[in-house]
């Protein structure tokens, strides 16, 4: 009768390399993923530029070119600015401008501001919307307040750097041909959805009495 006797062997070194490998990408996306999350939550945003001339601007509901006959103030330049950990993530950015406050239209429609392009890339129909106030009988009236929203936007912005988006406004809806007697100006909000985070800036479009554009 013979004993059995169990000998338990050494690892191959293959079976040891093997192992290892699979470990190896376990321990760099652990070490990846916080320095990810850290260079998103030091990005800022600001509105940094702006321009005032008699500018021509795009009609965004019908098309054509309308030239202002006094100085109007536009935002050309958004700048997102960053801290240490570059940023590379694609983002959804909004931008809104709301009816100026203090003047009242209560029959008849003007027109307002949308956005024509963001970081050089014009928007589209579908990305916008103008929306009047509206009460029965009298219809559609006032100035419309406008959403432009655009999906999917890159944003790269390296470690303490910043990058400058430049935007482009139009003119929305449509006017009946109202006469606006007062300065007029737009409060517009940009608002920026980006690794989990939301940013925003607010600004204004200031058209004076006589610009003939509203």
């Amino acid at each position: 009768m013979s004993d059995e006797i169990n000998v338990s062997r050494p690892h191959s070194r293959r079976a040891v390399v093997k192992g290892a490998a699979w470990s190896v990408p376990v321990i760099a996306a652990a070490v990846a993923a916080p320095a990810a999350v850290a260079s998103v939550n030091t990005l800022g945003l600001a509105f940094t530029a702006s321009q005032t001339a008699l500018l021509s601007l795009n009609l965004l509901d019908g098309g054509g070119v309308l030239t202002a006959q006094a100085l109007v103030t536009v935002p050309t330049t958004v700048t997102l600015t960053n801290g240490p950990g570059a940023v590379s993530e694609n983002a959804t950015v909004t931008v809104s401008v709301a009816r100026p406050a203090g003047i009242n239209i209560p029959v008849g429609r003007a027109r307002g501001f949308g956005v024509y392009s963001f970081n050089g890339v014009p928007t589209t129909s579908g990305e916008r919307t103008a929306i009047y106030q509206s009460a029965p009988i009298i219809g559609q009236y006032g100035f419309p307040a406008t959403t432009w929203t655009g999906t999917n936007v890159p944003v790269s912005v390296a470690s303490n750097g910043s990058l400058n988006l430049p935007i482009v406004f139009g003119l929305a809806g449509t006017s009946t041909g109202v006469t606006i007697s007062a300065l007029s100006s737009f409060p517009v909000t940009i608002t920026v959805v980006i690794g989990g985070r939301t940013l925003t800036a607010n600004t204004s479009i200031s058209v004076p009495v006589g610009a003939g554009i509203l």
